[in-house]
């Protein structure tokens, strides 16, 4: 219980800063906010990776729960990896203190027996509202590509000109869009 309270306490004092990050540790939503997390339940069409289906929020309680479905089962991967979601883990909130307004949340992300294929362990999940219509963009992280990437500094009369080389890691994610 004192959990929950001092939840609730950090997300009142983040909240009249305007941009927050909560994070839940136990995967539910604090009662305060469960009415403003339910408006987004329902079942969203859209695609993943280039493949259609449906994602499912729904809740248990104050346990917000999201699954994903199409013609070939419930592995979002689709690739027979028997990836799931899991607990809400981080959740994103802009707005004032009286109108909080859930940017996005991230939840635990299986990847079953696609280690290898998928390195992500969070599933991002970005809210867009607009004219009664929810869009949903969801992402999870395939792998990171390192590159070299090298500059070359001009010399003078003392010195000879230099390479100078540094590794750099891009993120490259798997995406999905769901409307409802």
């Amino acid at each position: 219980m004192n959990v929950i309270k001092a939840l609730v306490a950090g997300l009142t004092v983040f909240a009249a800063v305007g941009c927050k990050t909560v994070e839940i540790k136990d995967g539910r939503i604090p009662n305060a906010y469960l009415s403003k997390a339910k408006k987004y339940e329902g079942v969203y069409s859209g695609q993943f990776n280039g493949v259609s289906g449906e994602l499912i929020l729904s809740f248990e309680g104050n346990k917000p729960v999201m699954k994903y479905r199409n013609e070939f089962g419930t592995d979002i991967l689709n690739n027979n990896c028997q990836s799931s979601f899991g607990n809400l883990r981080t959740v994103y909130i802009t707005g004032k203190k009286s109108n909080p307004k859930v940017d996005a949340v991230e939840f635990d992300f299986d990847r079953g027996r696609c280690a290898l294929m998928v390195q992500g362990r969070k599933m991002y999940v970005d809210f867009k509202e607009k004219n009664g219509e929810v869009k949903l963009k969801v992402q999870v992280l395939r792998e990171m590509r390192q590159r070299r990437e090298c500059q070359w500094y001009p010399g003078d009369h003392h010195r000879p000109p230099i390479e100078q080389c540094t590794w750099v890691q891009d993120p490259v994610y798997l995406y999905g869009s769901f409307t409802r």
